[in-house]
């Protein structure tokens, strides 16, 4: 998850499909100039998570916060208290007040952006209430600095991870028989409230998979919620899909989400602690505008009540057989692609038979 691209590609019909991960290495690091003397200097570099502008990359990391301490870990002292951390227009990081290396080891902790980690400091659990969804966090950690006068290795350079999982999701439809015309997309049962815990050792860029103890982790997750990635107020804002996948990251309700790394389960059709995607919509035969779906055959649980167009509802699981939890790191793009249903009831023909003719047979003499 260091510096890497992380991404799961789930391709997901009426029939799920399989899928896909990749990765790959791209990241800039910026760092300031050697210092001259024995100040306290720093240099930062963020994975990439996407190309998403609402993504915290290296390039756009202007601002992170930091805390640091010395002592041991049983008697941390605190060194620097939610200082602020700039980038200057020179690619350079500045803070004030200037400090300076003590004679002993210090340890950092950084996050970006300001505010979500800072209530009691990173080395207590922090508690987080992810609404909207919309903010990509993340977190740095270097441990046993030292620092020497005049010395290059006086800058500090921290490497930042991503907190969350960032999902995405695309809609669209192979069959141009048919218009399928979505009002609705969100994701359900899916925790909003939980505990950050910085991790234990420092997050170091890596080339392959960083140790298990750099990385945070999350617990104590309480409070479902559902999260909205089109919600249609008039006629006008119903989706039509097309064969060109729409991603429901754009528009008014807005971006990609950055959820909070859970289990994801699956076990009651939408029912009960249930997590998957549910999408509101209604399905036309495109020659002649005939509803196809919902129908007579659509089960009641599957009716969206009170809908002004008499949609019908189309659940997905968030597991699959690939994954059956979201990592912090990782991008889950999941494709659906809706093209019928068993309860459209298609017209299928079979063999075909021919009568054979009936001989009548008159005999003269």
């Amino acid at each position: 998850m260091n510096n890497r691209l992380n991404k799961i590609s789930i391709p997901l019909a009426f029939i799920t499909a399989g899928a896909m991960l990749s990765a790959c290495s791209e990241a800039d690091e910026q760092t300031a100039a050697t210092p001259g003397d024995n100040a306290i200097r720093f240099a930062a570099g963020a994975e990439y998570a996407s190309r998403a502008a609402s993504d915290i990359t290296t390039n756009n990391l202007s601002e992170f916060a930091v805390y640091a301490y010395t002592g041991s870990a049983t008697d941390p002292q605190l060194f620097m208290n939610n200082v602020t951390v700039k980038k200057t227009a020179s690619n350079t990081w500045t803070y004030s007040p200037l400090k300076y290396w003590p004679s002993e080891p210090v340890d950092f902790y950084a996050f970006a952006p300001e505010g979500w980690a800072s209530t009691d400091g990173p080395l207590k659990p922090v508690e987080y209430y992810n609404f909207p969804g919309h903010t990509d966090l993340i977190y740095a950690v270097s441990l046993d600095n030292k620092g020497e006068p005049a010395a290059n290795n006086a800058q500090v350079i921290l490497n930042f991870r991503h907190a969350l999982s960032k999902v995405t999701l695309n809609l669209s439809s192979s069959n141009t028989r048919l218009k399928v015309y979505v009002t609705n997309a969100v994701m359900k049962g899916l925790m909003m409230k939980g505990q950050f815990h910085f991790p234990q050792a420092s997050t170091n860029t890596t080339t392959g998979t960083p140790a298990q103890n750099s990385i945070g982790t999350w617990d104590n997750l309480n409070t479902p919620y559902i999260y909205a990635f089109h919600i249609s107020r008039s006629l006008d804002e119903r989706l039509l899909l097309t064969t060109t996948p729409t991603d429901m990251s754009d528009g008014d309700w807005g971006g990609p989400k950055y959820l909070i790394p859970q289990t994801l389960t699956y076990r009651s059709e939408g029912f009960g602690n249930d997590s998957f995607i549910a999408i509101m919509c209604s399905i036309y035969d495109a020659e002649t505008g005939t509803k196809l779906w919902p129908n007579d055959n659509t089960p009641p649980e599957n009716i969206a009540t009170g809908s002004s167009f008499g949609d019908g509802i189309l659940k997905f699981p968030l597991s699959t057989t690939q994954f059956s939890a979201w990592q912090p790191g990782y991008h889950y793009i999941y494709n659906l692609i809706i093209n019928a249903n068993p309860e459209m009831g298609a017209i299928n023909f079979g063999s075909p038979t021919v009568d054979t003719f009936i001989d009548v047979e008159s005999n003269y003499n």
